[in-house]
């Protein structure tokens, strides 16, 4: 039976969403194709007809994923502050802690990516810096842009790697604490 362009085009989609979900949960290391295509509820052989193999899911589930999170960045106001540190807070939240699986990929994808191949490393610097392009203009400058990647992203991976939920809570605390600073900072440069 052949399937219509729409069809193959919502199968493809699936296997993306659902397959980022599990890996932002489970690892992609630790998820055989099996498991991937069970996620979005198809055969490992659908997955092989539209992915040439686990490392091309891989980066292309990192390039939409990552894209996905620009995309929430770039809905900010250049130079509202109060948006962005409200939007960072979300990010250095209980809630992006206890639920990876619909976050960005960042702060439990990377140590993955790079061990990656070249494809999946490649896709991942193009989120990346289209990350840091939407915070930008609201940060104010590319180093303070990278400065709010770097910390947001390292807080989250300290925090959810901790066992004890005060050191977790500590963590989340003190980068939100430099988010605002970072912030309030800008507001009496300008």
């Amino acid at each position: 039976m052949r399937y219509s362009k729409e069809h193959k085009d919502q199968t493809r989609q699936r296997l993306l969403s659902a397959s980022a979900r599990h890996v932002k949960q489970h690892g992609f290391a630790a998820s055989g194709v099996d498991a991937l295509a069970s996620a979005a509820g198809v055969t490992s052989g659908s997955l092989y007809k539209h992915f040439e193999g686990k490392s091309d899911l891989f980066a292309c589930l990192i390039r939409a994923d990552l894209q996905r999170t620009a995309e929430r960045f770039a809905r900010l106001p250049p130079g509202d502050t109060g948006a962005a540190e409200k939007a960072m807070a979300a990010y250095l939240s209980r809630h992006h802690l206890r639920h990876p699986q619909q976050g960005c990929p960042l702060p439990g994808l990377s140590a993955e990516v790079a061990r990656a191949d070249d494809a999946v490393r490649a896709a991942f610097d193009d989120g990346l810096r289209e990350i840091h392009a939407q915070l930008q203009p609201v940060a104010g400058s590319s180093a303070k842009a990278w400065a709010l990647i770097n910390q947001s992203v390292g807080a989250v991976m300290l925090a959810r790697a901790a066992l004890d939920p005060a050191l977790q809570r500590e963590l989340l605390a003190s980068a939100r604490a430099e988010v605002h600073a970072l912030f309030a900072t800008d507001r009496v440069d300008r």
